[in-house]
């Protein structure tokens, strides 16, 4: 199902892109307009097309007040949070910018290498392991150093995090998410292997992975962080939305202007440092259309808050003079909806036999993001459909043993409500099964054929999946589902060095300006895979309290004495 762009957006900023989707545009350098800034593809006097981000509107004047800080951050996600924690309790005025209402926290895991907790579970690796994987997964088009950062260093923050939560009854524990893999998925080949990395905070009133108020566990983190920045004197600034850099690239940055929601233009001055965490580009339709087109072959977008997350720092960084990343946009496109996660039995959590519109098997299967939601995304009609059979509680078993019993509990109602509503296929034929999803039989029927035989052989021959995650489609009543996926995030950002410095398109660096979260470039590219569940938030939060820290002390990250 083709994604409807104005359901996809709704409040958010969306903009109509003239260019042809998928040029990959990495300069920023801004020319003048005097059209300001509407979130358009403008142009210039001689008439050439621009992006937003490539189009400098005119500097706002009318202030009506200024203020100043040691630093000022703009965005109160999991890494704003983190660098404002880190900067107040190391002495900085600090004040945090956020449009929306509120902290923003999204999630359930939270990934990081080397901390006492991992150590103490027996998972204890070379930090070069990790850093070799995110650096290979993006055909080595990203900043090894920048990578190294967090898997050399994430677990000394993640140690501090844990003694942050003792007095408040917080505490990892192994992560939560269907993201994260047990039962020997970290001893598989290498193309499949998923590593322990991830943990989740909890305080004891979860089920599962949501808590008893129906938040994810990740507003436990993030909460935390929150109120410790406040207690050492934080100030977070909402419903205001910061709009243009003080400063440029030559001179340096030294504050940020700001709207607030009844009209005035504020500028926050920072001393120290400006430090962008202003998210993603999932809520910009330009530049997904220009940098992540594959995205809009999702069903559906699940990024909140609506109206944010739609590239500003990207846009306030290249009217200053800065790069945008080098290596391509690594879309975060999983497979589930809203409405799927009801049912543990989908592609999200199982390897089932799929098949695309002409019952054709299409890919392998493994529940391993991006590679099932990737190869659906470019099926005929982008249409495709997970199968089982009502042996499924065997192959349950065999793929998710340690979680077998929180998968299954109540799967059988959920099962009845989902074909009741017409989301779950039942059938006792495959003839059947075919007719009601819409595939030729005679297609159908070979494709099962050819799996159950591999499946029996023991080796995916086709497709390398592993031979444990083979199930045979054999036994009546015959199931199908939608193989159906979302786009969580885009991380696509600044061109950075490994301080967390932005850059330049000649990589210089621009003096008093940082970016963190997914506004930092140069650490995915091209695919977000999962090797290391939760590394995207374990990011935010390394590189919040590191960066954050390192300036209040004046010094950079790779002198940083954390503490």
């Amino acid at each position: 199902m083709e994604l409807d762009r104005r359901n996809f957006l709704k409040e958010a900023f969306a903009t109509g892109a003239v260019a042809a989707a998928g040029a990959a545009l990495t300069s920023c350098s801004p020319a003048s307009s005097d059209s300001g800034s509407d979130g358009n593809v403008d142009s210039t006097t001689s008439g050439e097309a621009k992006h937003t981000w490539e189009v400098k509107p005119e500097p706002i004047t009318d202030i009506a007040e200024t203020k100043s800080y040691d630093i000022v951050i703009v965005g109160a996600g999991l890494a704003g949070i983190s660098a404002a924690e880190s900067a107040a309790r190391s002495g900085a005025k600090v004040t945090v910018i956020e449009r929306s209402t509120g902290i923003s926290i999204r999630g359930v895991d939270v990934g990081n290498i080397g901390s006492n907790f991992h150590k103490s579970e027996g998972f204890d690796i070379d930090w070069h392991i990790p850093a070799r994987q995110l650096h290979t997964d993006s055909r080595q088009k990203t900043n090894y150093e920048l990578i190294s950062v967090w898997a050399s260093r994430s677990g000394e923050v993640f140690d501090y995090l844990e003694k942050l939560g003792e007095p408040i009854s917080v505490s990892m524990t192994h992560a939560l998410s269907g993201t994260a893999k047990y039962d020997g998925w970290d001893q598989l080949d290498g193309q499949w292997r998923v590593y322990p990395d991830a943990v989740s905070f909890v305080r004891g009133d979860e089920t599962y992975d949501v808590r008893g108020d129906g938040k994810t566990v990740n507003w436990t983190l993030g909460e935390m962080l929150y109120d410790s920045a406040v207690e050492n004197g934080a100030e977070f600034i909402f419903d205001t939305h910061a709009e243009q850099l003080v400063g440029d690239a030559e001179s340096g940055i030294t504050g940020v202007i700001a709207s607030t929601k009844d009209g005035k233009n504020i500028q926050y001055d920072g001393a120290k440092a400006v430090i962008l965490a202003t998210g993603d580009i999932g809520g910009n339709q330009e530049m997904i259309d220009v940098f992540a087109p594959i995205a809009n072959r999702a069903d559906a977008n699940t990024y909140t808050p609506e109206g944010c997350n739609t590239g500003d720092g990207i846009l306030m960084g290249c009217w200053a003079g800065a790069a945008i990343q080098k290596s391509t946009a690594a879309p975060m496109i999983h497979q589930f909806t809203a409405d799927s996660l009801t049912l543990n039995l989908t592609s999200f959590i199982m390897c089932w036999l799929a098949v695309d519109s002409e019952g054709k098997r299409y890919g392998a299967e493994m529940p391993f993001e991006p590679m099932l939601t990737n190869a659906r995304m470019n099926t005929p009609g982008n249409v495709a459909w997970s199968l089982f059979d009502a042996d499924y509680p065997t192959y349950v078993q065999k793929q998710q043993a340690t979680r077998y019993d929180r998968f299954m509990d109540g799967v059988e109602d959920v099962m009845a409500d989902w074909e009741q509503k017409g989301t779950l296929v039942k059938a006792n034929t495959i003839e059947e099964l075919a007719e009601k999803i819409g595939v030729p039989a005679d297609n159908l029927k070979a494709t099962i054929e050819r799996y159950n035989e591999l499946a029996a052989n023991g080796e995916d021959i086709d497709f390398g999946v592993p031979a444990n995650f083979l199930a045979p489609v054999q036994t009546a009543p015959f199931y199908a589902t939608k193989n159906v996926c979302s786009l969580l995030t885009i991380p696509f950002g600044l061109h950075v060095n490994a301080e967390s410095q932005v850059l330049t398109e000649d990589d210089q660096v621009i003096k008093g300006l940082y970016a963190i979260g997914n506004v930092q470039g140069d650490f995915f590219g091209d695919d977000y895979q999962v090797h290391f569940p939760g590394v995207s938030h374990g990011r935010c939060v390394t590189f919040g309290e590191l960066v954050g820290q390192a300036i209040a002390k004046d010094t950079v990250v790779s002198k940083l004495d954390f503490e």
